[in-house]
């Protein structure tokens, strides 16, 4: 995947300065602000709103596995995000054969992973609480396709 430092940039800032919206905690209620943020971005790119989206929590190196289905032929770009006590989220992206098609594990609260895939198929998406200060940390994840 090519990734484009403008890109990351604006997501984080626009992470970073999103105002909290009516939820059901504190803390699901800064992700969900956050990602709606962070989508700009791809609106501005021609994404939009694909049909996966997930939230949930984890503890500190604990890790969840989602199915997720793709669409032949759309570009897919699958972003998380997590709240003020989580510092470190990644993702990993397999295929139907267990094969990591795309992975985004850098030291950062929003990590992003994509795929074409040529027809439509179901892969599994892994998320992984690298580093979560005060447990379970609360997180995001929001698919974008164009």
């Amino acid at each position: 995947m090519t990734r484009r430092p403008a890109l990351w940039a604006g997501a984080a800032a626009l992470i970073a300065a999103a105002p909290a919206a009516a939820f059901d905690d504190q803390w699901a209620q800064q992700v969900k602000s956050y990602m709606d943020a962070a989508a700009k971005p791809f609106f501005d790119r021609g994404y939009r709103y694909g049909g996966f989206s997930h939230s949930g929590s984890l503890n500190d190196k604990t890790r969840e596995r989602l199915t997720v289905r793709l669409g032949a032929g759309l570009t897919s770009q699958i972003m998380g995000g997590c709240d003020p006590d989580c510092s470190d989220l990644d993702l990993v992206l397999y295929d139907s054969a267990g094969t990591a098609v795309d992975s985004d594990v850098e030291a950062d609260d929003y990590p992003i992973v994509a795929a074409k895939p040529a027809r439509d198929a179901v892969y599994t998406l892994e998320i992984r609480m690298a580093k979560c200060s005060a447990e379970p940390c609360r997180y995001a994840i929001q698919q974008y396709v164009k």
